[in-house]
């Protein structure tokens, strides 16, 4: 059986360009990165993983710190292409494609 196309890309190469804020962070738990009480209290109280607060605070220039908290605090999707996905991806040593791989998984929860 041959897989599934949208236009030129395979399905397993897929990548959603969205995920939700509920998505991020239960895939996040999910892939034990942070744990699920974290999760649930970075979706109910808005509370940033204490792993996120130290990747956040390793940021040198406050402006660009003050955005990512924004960012994380209240955005209601996160999006592949934004500039923190690729700065966390580099800080925890991980390829691109592990984050391909990441958003994959979380649109599907």
């Amino acid at each position: 059986m041959a897989p599934k196309t949208w236009g030129n890309v395979v399905a397993e190469d897929y990548v959603p360009a969205e995920i939700s804020r509920r998505q991020f962070f239960q895939e996040l738990a999910n892939r034990e990165m942070i744990t699920k009480e974290e999760a649930l209290a970075a979706i109910t109280v808005g509370t940033l993983p204490a792993a996120f607060d130290i990747l956040v605070s390793a940021i040198l220039d406050e402006d660009i710190e003050w955005q990512a908290r924004m960012l994380l605090a209240g955005a209601t999707s996160f999006m592949r292409a934004n500039w923190f996905v690729d700065y966390f991806a580099t800080m925890q040593g991980f390829p691109s494609a592990y984050m391909d791989d990441f958003w994959r998984s979380a649109s599907l929860i």
